[in-house]
């Protein structure tokens, strides 16, 4: 890895940053506790490799431990800061332009706060009537999911989508006719589910979409033997709130999205992307 060193202005302690090269074998060690996301450290940092973004882990002088991780996406100008340290938050936060990022550090930065909701899957049962018929993405349906979440996801990078079927992410969809009304994706890590990308057009919602959607991936969950699950929902998005505490889900946790300077390209604020925590 490509090391540097960034002096710590408020002690005499260094922080050392290291670059993650995009190669096919890492393998990282990450301390627990770095973030209530553990689990999803080293898989996230691959697919964002794989995306051509960047990855970046700091240190302090003193040990050898990871402190904290940087994953930034260029196309999108959007990343996610996993770390517990407020130093290493403020590195990470100046040291590239972006759009919005994902942190679980609480600051004085404008941000958006959105809930963890989790579920204990082992003791959880998950009773629901279906409204619509539930598929899952073929291979041959790349394509046609990735307009879908171009529509739905302005600013995508549309990258994502094949990446994240390569590494065994799950698209859900609903159609009605020949259209899809509504998708939703699902990632098992570690035998933990991560719920996130719901998107319905907007002529097709209050008709139940949503809710067929994160119980079809909780049933899903449970065939697969997934010990728990997780979803994070802005508090702006009171229809999903209300989704995830119908289905059994409750608040566990916050994470914040942070919003910086338009960048030149884009001078609007983007709707959250697939690839970052939303």
């Amino acid at each position: 890895m490509k090391r540097s060193r960034h002096a710590n202005i408020r002690g005499s302690e260094e922080i050392e940053i290291s670059r993650i090269p995009a190669a096919p074998d890492i393998n990282l060690v990450f301390p627990n506790g770095l973030s209530f996301f553990d689990a999803y450290l080293e898989y996230w940092t691959k697919e964002i490799l794989e995306m051509g973004g960047e990855a970046y882990v700091s240190r302090t002088s003193t040990e050898d431990t990871i402190s904290g991780i940087f994953l930034y996406e260029g196309y999108e100008k959007t990343g996610t800061i996993c770390t517990r340290s407020r130093e290493v938050f403020d590195y990470f936060y100046k040291s590239k332009p972006f759009g919005s990022i994902f942190a679980e550090i609480p600051t004085e930065h404008e941000n958006e706060i959105y809930d963890i909701y989790t579920i204990d899957l082992a003791n959880s049962p998950i009773v629901h009537g279906f409204s619509h018929e539930i598929s899952i993405m073929d291979e041959d349906q790349v394509d046609e999911i990735e307009r879908f979440m171009v529509s739905t996801h302005p600013g995508i990078n549309k990258k994502w989508v094949g990446v994240a079927s390569k590494n065994g992410e799950n698209c859900f969809m609903v159609r009605l006719g020949s259209e899809i009304a509504g998708v939703a994706w699902l990632s098992l890590v570690n035998e933990i589910g991560r719920m996130h990308s719901l998107a319905v057009k907007p002529r097709f919602r209050r008709m139940g979409i949503g809710l067929d959607l994160l119980c079809a991936r909780l049933l899903w969950l449970k065939s697969k033997h997934a010990r728990s699950a997780f979803s994070e929902i802005s508090r702006d998005n009171l229809p999903s709130s209300k989704i995830a505490i119908k289905s059994g889900m409750r608040v566990s946790g916050q994470v914040y999205r942070y919003f910086k300077r338009r960048v030149a390209e884009n001078t609007a604020r983007l709707a959250v992307s697939a690839n970052t925590i939303h």
